[in-house]
C-alpha cells in the first residue's frame, strides 16, 4: 500500500512537471512572431509542447493506477500551479507578485477543503 502511494506521487510530479516545461513551451511560442497561420500551430516550440502535454496525460492515467484514494491525484495536479509560477519567473522573468501568492493560496487552500 505504501509503495504504490509513493509511486503514485513520483509519477504525478514527473507529469505536473512534463505540463509545466510544456505551458512555457507553448507561451514561448505564442509569443513569437510567425510567418505564416499554419507555422503558429506547426513550429518547433508548439510542437513537443504538445508532445509533453500528451506524455503528462497519460502519467497521470497511469497514476490513477497506483491512487489508494482517488483523491490524490487531483490534489497533486495542483502542483502545476506552482510549477508554472516558478518557471514562469526562471524563463520569462515574470514576477511573483503578492496577489499571485495570494491567489496560489486561495486556490490550494479551497482544493484541499473540498478535497479533506
Amino acid at each position: 500500500m505504501r509503495n504504490s502511494a509513493a509511486l503514485c506521487i513520483s509519477i504525478m510530479l514527473v507529469s505536473e512537471l512534463l505540463a509545466s516545461f510544456s505551458q512555457i513551451l507553448l507561451k514561448k511560442s505564442a509569443d513569437t512572431a510567425h510567418r505564416s497561420r499554419i507555422g503558429e500551430y506547426l513550429n518547433r516550440l508548439v510542437i513537443p509542447g504538445y508532445g509533453l502535454l500528451f506524455c503528462s496525460m497519460l502519467l497521470t492515467i497511469r497514476a490513477y493506477a497506483y491512487a489508494d484514494s482517488y483523491m490524490i491525484v487531483p490534489v497533486l495536479e495542483t502542483l502545476g500551479y506552482i510549477f508554472v509560477m516558478l518557471l514562469g519567473r526562471i524563463f520569462f522573468r515574470e514576477r511573483i507578485t503578492g496577489r499571485k501568492l495570494a491567489g496560489m493560496g486561495l486556490i490550494l487552500a479551497g482544493i484541499l477543503m473540498f478535497y479533506l
